[in-house]
């Protein structure tokens, strides 16, 4: 039997770290490897290893622990590194295609490629959103904005030379097409997916209450996620103080870091309105999803990116409170209320613990929704089309 063709991933991140972007990474090598390719990730020096994905790493740099998400002085070296770890697995493999994620991982790829250009390898551009969308987002260019538009230049210079660019949304093809003039033609969508959850027993799902001191007879709402201003922390500090009046509400706080948010709780008199978990394994997030009646989506940014979490949320048919961004009409069923303020999040929170039987209807409507469109089937459908090609 012939040895199946190998996909060498560059993640310049701390894979796998219970994040929406690894999640990504984790669930397109699974695709590929459904569709008869091996995969191998190159990836930082931390970060955790998972049962039957091959990842190689790069030697330890001293003090780099951060895993969350967000810049780090330790990146340059860190990508340093990467770029020559994939050298080395390039030439001892030889990979039938480079799958690049990220837009750090699109630079090493093309150095790599130009290195090894009597290989002729293909090159794939996995674009999670816009790059100069999320230094927005995480405030990059409060302090000099004059870099928007270099970084810009460096964005559609970096897409250009890729084979081929798969983005998880409609509206980051949307955002490469129209702001960076990327021809159509070169770019497909392979969106991020969520698998069907097994549903826990009333037994388990007493036991699990219990074992994060969740309160009994209490409404809880569930937020997941990176527990930062560029994921929506402030609009979800705002959510939590609005809604303090509503006696029968309780947040289950999934992510970290928590360090900031635990200190709000504390000086606002918040803290028993809310239990957090800080960091879980990604494994465990769908029981803890069906602890909860309601899910939020604070995040007011709209760089592009998919929202893992919102699949996560329709795959355990959760009725979801998020902004009216253009990501959130286009992941959500058409009709769904989108709140454009905190306040007006909080009225509609508010709205739905007065009608039960609207909860349930929302959720149920929620995971045909999933079924129908958005579980990993459909994703490697999508990746199949692409890879096809090569």
């Amino acid at each position: 039997m012939s040895k199946r063709p190998l996909v060498l991933h560059i993640a310049p991140t701390p894979f796998f770290a219970d994040r929406g972007c690894h999640i990504r990474i984790e669930g397109i090598s699974n695709s590929l490897d459904s569709l008869g390719y091996d995969s191998l990730i190159c990836t930082y020096h931390h970060g955790r290893d998972i049962q039957g994905i091959n990842t190689s790493r790069i030697t330890p740099i001293k003090n780099y622990t951060k895993t969350e998400a967000g810049p780090s002085r330790y990146k340059l070296w860190a990508d340093w590194k990467l770029l020559c770890l994939t050298l080395k697995e390039i030439k001892h493999h030889k990979p039938a295609v480079i799958h690049a994620h990220l837009h750090e991982g699109l630079l090493i790829g093309l150095l790599a490629k130009i290195i090894f250009f009597t290989r002729q390898i293909p090159l794939v551009a996995d674009m999670q959103g816009s790059l100069v969308g999320e230094l927005e987002a995480h405030g990059s260019f409060k302090k000099f904005a004059i870099l928007k538009w270099p970084v810009l230049l460096i964005e559609k210079v970096l897409l250009r030379f890729s084979k081929t660019i798969v983005c998880s949304s409609e509206h980051s093809i949307n955002k490469f097409t129209n702001e960076l003039n990327i021809r159509p033609d070169r770019i497909s969508l392979v969106q991020d997916g969520a698998n069907t959850v097994k549903k826990l027993s009333s037994e388990e799902l007493t036991e699990l209450k219990q074992a994060y001191s969740l309160p009994d007879n209490k409404t809880i709402v569930v937020y997941s996620g990176a527990l930062l201003d560029s994921k929506g922390l402030n609009e979800l500090k705002q959510l939590i103080e609005l809604s303090k009046s509503i006696t029968n509400l309780h947040f289950l706080i999934i992510g970290y870091p928590t360090e900031n948010l635990e200190s709000y709780l504390s000086e606002n008199d918040l803290a028993n309105n809310c239990s957090l978990t800080g960091q879980i394994p990604f494994e465990r997030l769908p029981q803890l999803l069906q602890l909860a009646d309601i899910a939020v989506d604070p995040k007011f940014s709209d760089s592009g990116e998919g929202s893992g979490k919102i699949l996560n949320y329709l795959a355990c048919g959760l009725p979801i409170l998020a902004f009216n961004t253009r990501n959130n009409q286009d992941f959500l069923p058409h009709g769904s209320h989108l709140a454009d303020s905190a306040t007006q999040m909080a009225e509609q929170l508010s709205d739905l613990l007065k009608n039960p039987q609207r909860i349930s209807e929302i959720g149920e409507l929620n995971l045909q929704h999933f079924l129908k469109f958005y579980s990993w089937q459909t994703s490697t459908k999508q990746l199949s089309s692409v890879y096809k090609n090569f």
